[in-house]
């Protein structure tokens, strides 16, 4: 509200200050005092009090040629007045856009992460299929070989019946052959 008040009386004052012709006592002041930034606002700095001089704090107080400045201050011309408004219009635009080139640029750093990370896993979930499938051929592979090797393997039975018959055989053999060398 206060903020509301004080535009109100700025923009009264400017119309009043743009429709009358302004002069003021000149006063010696250095323009850059202490090497200060000024490329936001290019004010001049304020010259000090005088020593019987009060400070008014913030006052706005139009002026008529010839009347002597009632404080010390800057006086701003309608042009200057005009310069002032449109640089801060300009520098409100100005942000939005560097708050929109800002954000724009997020989201294209945002855009390339996720394509990054997007082929990244693509990437590495094709090597997972691949080693998946090298590693159930590898299976298939080995299971292939066991099939053959359990195939190819003796049958126990066959190998115990024609051990158990061969023992029998030289046993009888052997008998028959003692047998035949006693009664000789």
């Amino acid at each position: 509200m206060k903020l509301m008040k004080k535009n109100q009386l700025l923009i009264t004052t400017l119309i009043a200050s743009m429709t009358l012709s302004q002069t003021a006592i000149a006063q010696s002041y250095n323009p850059d005092p202490g090497g200060e930034d000024t490329s936001l606002l290019s004010f001049p700095p304020v010259p000090p009090l005088a020593k019987n001089e009060t400070d008014v704090g913030e006052a706005i107080s139009p002026m008529k040629k010839g009347q002597t400045a009632p404080f010390t201050g800057l006086l701003l011309s309608p042009a200057a007045v005009a310069s002032i408004i449109a640089d801060i219009q300009s520098r409100d635009e100005e942000i939005q856009i560097e708050i929109q080139r800002v954000v724009e640029e997020a989201e294209i750093q945002h855009s390339y992460e996720m394509t990054v990370e997007r082929i990244r896993n693509e990437s590495d979930n094709k090597l997972s299929l691949n080693r998946i499938q090298e590693q159930r051929k590898e299976i298939d592979r080995l299971d292939a070989a066991l099939k053959k090797e359990k195939e190819d393997r003796p049958n126990p039975i066959v190998w115990a019946a024609v051990g158990v018959g061969a023992g029998v055989l030289v046993s009888t053999l052997t008998a028959a052959a003692v047998v035949y060398a006693v009664k000789q």
